[in-house]
């Protein structure tokens, strides 16, 4: 069971380009079919000291690599030492073998080998979870929690049962932590955290009913990058989203650019438009603290450092809802469209009704 779940996480990897977890799913597939004892010379226990000895530092690089291309030096290095693992695993002589289980992981110290692999699989997974921390990429969390299992299989203590349905635990959390990846590739915007246009396409396809649709674009946005630069920008992007995101009465989408999007279903459409004047007030109070972007600096000038400024910003709102004129997504969202267009020629920072 172990071997056919952690296969099966490793070619949804590969068919994703997930390299690093590609690298994980190898040495877990790999472990899983030691731990079984597949093609194996006797004894049988041979294929857990094996697990014990070289999967512990195997695992250990492959959660700290960056994530690279599944071809690049480093990944083919690891690959490589894998197969090596494996050829030594299948090869080694009766005499050799005891000599490599009394150096690897660390023989000359007074723990049970399973215990020091169980350690070192538990620090690859402490490096994917602070990754997370740091990041916020679902991926490397998922990681934590797959080698985290990993970790549990080799403990000295673990029958073969248990340490097959902890591995077969762990290539089903490699599987689901893949999908998830994935999903949140197609259909949440990177930077903001919201869903993106395409997961508002799919929303629109499927929404019937009363509805209403509200179109957010950022005043003066271009003003932010060229006196603030893009970093600055960004973070304006990343502050407003923040409020819409608050808005518990709609769900709100990174349109694309500067652009948002709050779609309000059911009865909640009939308020949209006092609901989105309050969002507007709600990003006009914040402040978005920037720092000005440095400008050319000629040679034997000081190089003046920048002032944090707390910058204001404001929003510009079209509320559509769905009625006899608009009837299908695309007018009303067209309808949003065209209230946008006027509040921002009456003067922006306000809400139009289409």
């Amino acid at each position: 069971m172990a071997p056919l779940f952690n296969g099966v996480a490793l070619l949804l990897a590969l068919g994703f380009r997930r390299n690093r977890a590609v690298l994980v799913l190898i040495v877990l597939t790999l472990v899983s079919l030691a731990m079984a004892g597949f093609a194996l010379p006797s004894p049988a226990s041979r294929g857990v000291d094996a697990t014990r000895m070289f999967a512990p530092w195997l695992l250990l690089v492959a959660a700290a690599l960056p994530e690279r291309g599944l071809l690049a030096r480093r990944n083919l290095t690891l690959l490589l030492a894998s197969g090596i693992a494996v050829w030594l695993t299948m090869a080694a002589s009766d005499p050799l073998w005891p000599r490599l289980h009394g150096v690897l992981p660390f023989g000359w110290l007074p723990w049970h080998a399973g215990a020091i692999a169980a350690g070192l699989i538990f620090a690859a997974a402490f490096v994917c979870l602070l990754r997370w921390v740091v990041s916020g990429v679902p991926m490397e969390a998922g990681l934590g929690m797959v080698l985290g299992l990993a970790g549990v299989a080799v403990l000295p203590r673990m029958d073969s049962g248990a340490s097959n349905l902890a591995l077969a635990m762990a290539g089903a959390g490699a599987t689901l932590a893949v999908l998830y990846a994935s999903y949140r590739m197609a259909f949440v915007d990177a930077l903001s955290g919201l869903p993106n246009r395409r997961a508002l396409d799919e929303a629109l396809g499927r929404i019937s009913g009363d509805y209403a649709i509200a179109m957010i674009d950022v005043d003066h946005f271009k003003h932010f990058n060229d006196t603030h630069g893009h970093d600055a920008g960004d973070r304006v992007l990343t502050a407003v989203a923040g409020e819409l995101r608050r808005e518990r009465r709609a769900r709100a989408f990174r349109y694309g650019g500067e652009e948002f999007c709050l779609l309000f279903a059911g009865a909640r459409s009939r308020d949209s438009v006092r609901m989105c004047d309050q969002t507007r007030q709600r990003v006009e109070r914040m402040r978005v603290r920037l720092r000005p972007a440095p400008g050319k600096v000629r040679r034997g000038q000081a190089v003046r450092r920048a002032d944090v400024v707390d910058a204001k910003v404001t929003v510009s709102i079209g509320v559509a809802l769905r009625d006899a004129e608009a009837r299908t997504a695309a007018q009303v969202l067209k309808a949003a469209d065209q209230a946008l267009y006027r509040a921002k020629s009456r003067g922006r920072n306000r809400v139009a009704a289409g």
